[in-house]
């Protein structure tokens, strides 16, 4: 058979050639490759009538392996931007210095999707009480609410970027709706 032939054979069907089963629903299936004039031609059977088959003249034969599309579900900007909204009031309600980092980022990325707006920095005086040192909050308005929120300001290092993204992306997929649009 000339190289350019090759070219020429035909994808999978979709249904058996004998019964009209659908093979999408087979994991594997005979694949075979008969002489048909000037072209090879591609027959695809089902298991069953592989086995039933007599006529078995082809000079090619294979298993044809065929892998079920796993449903590719994203999320859409909006239950997205819920959802980063709900883990961030979650965190804002019951903030500790744990969670600092966490609020810095989610804050950056709430404004980033247009969720937040910037409004400042405020210097916060130190609070001997609380044995805390002078700190700079950032200001962010809620734009759907219109409340203000104060973040404590952070220096992230790469680590607790990995760390923070890490734990969003495990709550968005473990958030997420297992009904496909």
């Amino acid at each position: 058979m000339e190289k350019e032939q090759y070219f020429n054979i035909k994808r999978p069907e979709k249904s058996c050639l004998l019964c009209g089963c659908s093979l999408l629903e087979a994991e594997k299936h005979p694949s075979i490759l008969v002489h048909g004039g000037d072209e090879p031609l591609r027959k695809d059977f089902c298991p069953k009538c592989w086995e039933r088959l007599q006529d078995r003249e082809y000079f090619s034969y294979w298993i044809t392996k065929r892998l079920k599309p796993a449903p590719d579900r994203r999320l859409t900007r909006k239950e997205r931007n819920d959802l980063l909204l709900r883990m961030f009031e979650s965190l804002y309600q019951h903030s500790d210095e744990k969670k600092a980092t966490m609020l810095f980022y989610l804050a950056h990325l709430l404004m980033r999707y247009k969720i937040f707006n910037w409004k400042g920095t405020r210097s916060m005086p130190a609070d001997t009480e609380k044995n805390l040192p002078e700190r700079t909050t950032l200001l962010f308005e809620n734009k759907q609410t219109g409340e203000e929120i104060q973040v404590p300001d952070q220096t992230l290092d790469g680590e607790k970027i990995s760390v923070a993204k890490k734990e969003i992306d495990d709550y968005l997929q473990n958030n997420m709706s297992t009904e496909i649009p």
